[in-house]
């Protein structure tokens, strides 16, 4: 009986001691949509683990009803995401499976404002954060008589003040006004301040065939600039100014490359001094008709230069693409190469042409940078980027495209979802950008480093650095050889950049491993339109 008895504690202390060991499976969980009453939209960003929502003028900020969200299967949020939230802060949700994983919640709202006054010079001041706004008139103005022409300090429509605008005239000191919206009260305060100066000319920005006019002048007078070519008698008027109250701005075209011209603003009889400029040198990219390859980097692939060429920009390498990386088990695998049998124009274009890699999805590719290594069997990093300081408006190439059915899918964004079958698109982007390699991982040379295993590090179109952006895209075959031109939208027009970005690919989720084998790109002949 003893015996029994120490047996069956022995096994007992034996089970107690025995621990699972058995890791729990990772399972990443996802967020793929969400909406919200008074929300524009929303962006989402599975990498970063953000939402950020996009709010119209008059939802209350402080009560943002969220109504819907769609996780992963077997996901559970913490606290609660759907219901009311005050988003004048961001919020945080742990979205857990078996791992915890946390998400930001944010909001935006642009909220426009405005205060104008009769007899107006230049632009108005808005500062929000300071609840201040300034308006300029000549110095000659009687502040105590000042007729206010508009005002506007919160949301349309449900904005309240302690004083109709209308009601408003003495100015020989500020004038405080309650603005209440949603409950809430601001107390702004209005400034009218005298100016000697009635016209200004306050920026001119060059380029290669145009150039960017801003001045501030009188609201209530004829407002314009005139312009001449350095050595010409003649002063002519620049067409098509646009005019906000006391603020103009044109865009002054044709204009010669490298050629120096003279610029004056005016606003009623008062104009200023002229103002001396030189628009840009005009270039195009270097091998823009992929005319010249050779094989110094390896006996698997070409590349879209020659150590030996007479022309020194042709000599070291400007295109690269995924040759490096795809060609580790073969020659047979290159995904980029020199085409002498179809072509538009000189005796070559280049052929992109998406494949299997052996256990890899690998879309054929070229850009503007260097192909920076693989990462073991999981991905590849690319150095994005070329020098490159000059403004052109547009992108001009010609270009075949053949679509696959996608079969291959690794991955994809959130907001576009793809299945087997569906048909792979090829894309071509060009931007320009003032990239510091120090945030973005790359080289002096080519600042942008895009992981492929880290998709926090694949290429952003509205990022900070970028000045100018454009795309192509193909859902389906050309009709043989076409000629598209893209046209670049700048965020500024007086910031200069400091690299551009081309990039081609026969499949457009390549950084995903999402596309086709079957599908070719063909480019030849680019050239940058000024």
């Amino acid at each position: 009986m003893k015996r029994l008895l120490a047996f069956f504690l022995s096994a007992v202390c034996i089970s107690s001691c025995i621990k699972n060991d058995l890791p729990y499976p990772l399972v990443v969980p996802s967020l793929s949509s969400l909406t919200a009453t008074g929300a524009k939209g929303c962006s989402i960003d599975s990498d970063a683990r953000t939402v950020v929502i996009d709010l119209e003028e008059t939802t209350d900020i402080a009560a943002v009803e969220i109504t819907s969200v769609t996780l992963s299967e077997g996901a559970v949020a913490d606290p609660q995401i759907i219901g009311r939230h005050d988003m004048r802060s961001p919020f945080h949700v742990t979205i857990s499976t078996y791992q915890d994983y946390q998400w930001t919640f944010s909001a935006t709202q642009n909220i426009e404002r405005y205060f104008s006054v009769e007899g107006q010079v230049g632009a108005s001041e808005i500062d929000a954060e300071n609840c201040r706004a300034i308006a300029h008139v000549r110095s000659t103005t009687d502040l105590e008589n000042i007729k206010v022409r508009s005002l506007k300090l919160g949301p349309e429509g449900i904005t309240q003040y302690s004083t109709p605008f209308s009601q408003m005239h003495d100015f020989s000191d500020c004038i405080q006004v309650d603005v209440t919206a949603h409950s809430r009260t601001q107390t702004w305060r209005l400034f009218v301040e005298q100016t000697e100066t009635l016209v200004e000319l306050t920026s001119v920005s060059p380029w290669t065939r145009v150039a960017w006019l801003s001045a501030t002048g009188l609201s209530d007078a004829d407002n314009g600039f005139r312009y001449r070519q350095v050595g010409s008698d003649e002063w002519k008027d620049v067409r098509n100014v646009v005019s906000d109250g006391g603020s103009f701005s044109a865009m002054l075209e044709p204009l010669l490359p490298q050629t120096t011209y003279e610029c004056m603003a005016f606003s009623g009889d008062n104009e200023t001094d002229a103002v001396t400029f030189t628009t840009d040198p005009e270039a195009q990219l270097p091998n823009s008709g992929f005319e010249t390859y050779s094989q110094p980097e390896s006996k698997n692939y070409y590349s879209f230069f020659d150590p030996a060429s007479t022309a020194q920009e042709m000599m070291t390498k400007w295109w690269d693409s995924g040759n490096a990386g795809s060609t580790t088990v073969g020659a047979s695998y290159s995904i980029c190469t020199p085409d002498t049998e179809d072509f538009k124009e000189g005796k070559a274009s280049v052929r992109m042409n998406s494949r299997n890699v052996v256990i890899k999805f690998a879309a054929g590719n070229m850009f503007s940078g260097e192909f920076a290594g693989v990462i073991g069997t999981q991905g590849g990093k690319v150095n994005f980027g070329r020098p490159f300081t000059l403004r052109p408006r547009s992108l001009r190439l010609w270009l075949k495209y053949k679509s696959g059915s996608i079969d291959c899918i690794g991955t994809y964004p959130d907001s576009d979802p793809v299945k087997m079958g569906d048909s792979d698109r090829g894309t071509v982007y060009v931007a320009l950008g003032d990239w510091d390699y120090h945030r973005y991982g790359g080289t002096p040379q080519s600042p942008v480093q895009v992981n492929t295993t880290d998709k926090s590090t694949l290429f952003k179109p509205d990022a900070e650095a970028v000045i100018a952006y454009g795309s192509w895209n193909a859902t389906s075959s050309t009709d043989g050889w076409v000629q598209v031109e893209i046209p670049l939208v700048y965020n500024s027009v007086t910031r200069r950049p400091t690299h551009i970005i081309v990039s081609c690919a026969a499949s457009a989720l390549g950084d995903y491993f999402t596309g086709s084998s079957q599908s070719v790109l063909w480019v030849d002949d680019m050239q940058l339109v000024y």
